[in-house]
């Protein structure tokens, strides 16, 4: 009776042991569901935080080259004001002719960066690119005259272009 009893107690253990085995793959199987799912979140996130990284590096690198323009930029007015009033016994001058190829290989090399100038004379104002500082003869919001260049770099206006708009009367007729 005692090797029966001994029997019973060795078949429960394994019938016990049965279940425990299957919950303990089972649980295993979950374990490493669940771990793969955390892995593949965690690659996202560290995708996701390296693309926002080159987003905001990018962003970084245009605004600060934007700051280095808009300091240079009355330096870039100054030297179009200086050729727009070469004087007409300078215009033959060697010396003169070299600061004016100075100044186009300038333009040249903002314009490959992304720097143009922004369009004035003809256009409609807009206020994002353009100063109205006065009104005058002509068709109603058109410019009619530029005071002062406006630039805009990568498409984003860095100086708006000061202007003469037409308020909507006629010129006199001379």
């Amino acid at each position: 009776m005692a090797d029966d009893k001994q029997v019973q107690v060795d078949e429960t253990q394994e019938q016990s042991q049965e279940p425990t085995e299957d919950v303990g793959e089972n649980q295993a199987v979950d374990q490493t569901e669940e771990l793969k799912n955390q892995l593949a979140r965690a690659l996202a996130d560290l995708q996701n935080y390296k693309r926002r990284s080159e987003e905001e590096r990018g962003s970084f690198v245009k605004f600060a080259n934007a700051e280095l323009l808009k300091a240079l930029i009355p330096t870039f007015d100054n030297f179009d004001r200086s050729a727009a009033h070469l004087p007409e016994d300078l215009k033959g001058n060697d010396w003169a002719k070299g600061v004016m190829i100075v100044h186009e290989n300038l333009m040249t090399t903002l314009e490959k960066l992304g720097v143009s100038k922004i369009d004035t004379i003809g256009q409609k104002l807009d206020p994002k690119r353009h100063e109205a500082l006065m009104a005058g003869p002509g068709e109603k919001d058109i410019i009619t005259e530029e005071f002062e260049a406006g630039y805009s770099f990568q498409d984003e206006t860095i100086k708006v272009a000061k202007v003469k708009v037409g308020d909507g009367s006629q010129a006199e007729a001379k």
